[in-house]
């Protein structure tokens, strides 16, 4: 966790005339997002695709599967991703509905890359597959 943005923003640095996107979470990008201020100081356009489902989402699958969704301070109290972002010289938007999400993600990557940018998307909490439990093999993964 945590690693998304800094790796983004290095991939971009050793390839600025690629589009990169990091796809994050509400939580990884919680640990890393002070790292949008030195994007903005260097003028690293890196672009982020935040999932704000307001959990930290691999901790709280592991309690629903394996732990009878005893949930111990996996729910997070997140800051105003968008003002955060723009705090820290990024563009941001928030994108809380379907509907709204093709004309959102349009101007998302077509943005011209002079700057960070961050779209925050409101998301639900699923569980997300394959996962392989801790001490497994590969071959014992789950797959739904």
């Amino acid at each position: 966790m945590g690693f998304g943005l800094p790796a983004a923003i290095g991939a971009k640095v050793a390839a600025p005339e690629k589009v990169v996107v990091d796809i994050d979470g509400d939580a990884s990008f919680s640990m890393t997002a002070m790292e949008l201020a030195t994007a903005h100081q260097y003028n690293i356009g890196v672009k982020v695709l935040l999932f704000n489902n307001e959990f930290q989402g691999m901790v709280e699958q592991w309690q629903d599967l394996f732990y009878e969704n005893r949930y111990s301070h996996t729910r997070m109290h997140n800051p105003d991703f968008v003002k955060l972002s723009e705090s820290m010289g990024a563009k941001a938007l928030r994108c809380t509905n379907l509907k709204e999400l093709p004309a959102m993600m349009k101007e998302f990557l077509e943005y011209d890359g002079t700057r960070p940018i961050v779209m925050e998307c409101l998301v639900s909490s699923e569980h997300v597959y394959p996962m392989v439990p801790a001490g497994k093999a590969l071959h014992e993964q789950i797959v739904s």
